[in-house]
C-alpha cells in the first residue's frame, strides 16, 4: 500500500470513528420520558385524554363527534344506531351495533358519528371526552 492511500484509509477511519461517537454521545444525552425529552407532551395529554363527569337527565340525546369517548357510570344509556353503524367497545374488544344499552364501566369511542345517537332512558352519570359544549345538556 502506498502512503497516501495508508493516511487517506486513516482518515476514513478516524472520521467513521468520530461519527460513531457523536451519534453515541446524542442518544446517550437525551433520556425518553423526562421534562427535557418527553414522550409526548402535557398538552396533548391534557388535550386528548381529558375525561369529566356528565349527569344527563332522563330522555336526553346526544349526537357524538368522531372520537367521542364515553363511559357509563351508571344509569341507563342506550345506543342508537343506523344499519351498519357501530361504535367500539374497547374494553370487551367488540363492535356494540343496533339498539343496545351500553354496559356500564366500558370504555366506548365513536369512530363515526353519522348515524349514531345516545339516549339517555333514565338518570344517567358518564365520563366523557370530546364531547362538544353544545352537546352537553
Amino acid at each position: 500500500m502506498g502512503t497516501a492511500l495508508k493516511k487517506k484509509t486513516i482518515v476514513s477511519f478516524i472520521f467513521i470513528l468520530s461519527m460513531a461517537g457523536v451519534a453515541v454521545t446524542g442518544l446517550m444525552a437525551q433520556n425518553p420520558g423526562t421534562a427535557a425529552d418527553p414522550l409526548v407532551s402535557k398538552s396533548y395529554v391534557d388535550h386528548f385524554l381529558r375525561f369529566r363527569s356528565v349527569a344527563l337527565p332522563a330522555n336526553t340525546v346526544l349526537q357524538p363527534d368522531v372520537g367521542t369517548m364515553i363511559v357509563v357510570r351508571s344509569g341507563q344509556l342506550r345506543l342508537e344506531a343506523s344499519s351498519g353503524k357501530s361504535v367500539i367497545d374497547l374494553t370487551a374488544g367488540r363492535e356494540l351495533s343496533g339498539n343496545i344499552d351500553l354496559p356500564h364501566n366500558h370504555l366506548i369511542i365513536v369512530p363515526e358519528s353519522a348515524g349514531i345517537v345516545f339516549r339517555a332512558r333514565k338518570l344517567t352519570m358518564l365520563l366523557a371526552s370530546f364531547l362538544n359544549e353544545e352537546q352537553k345538556p
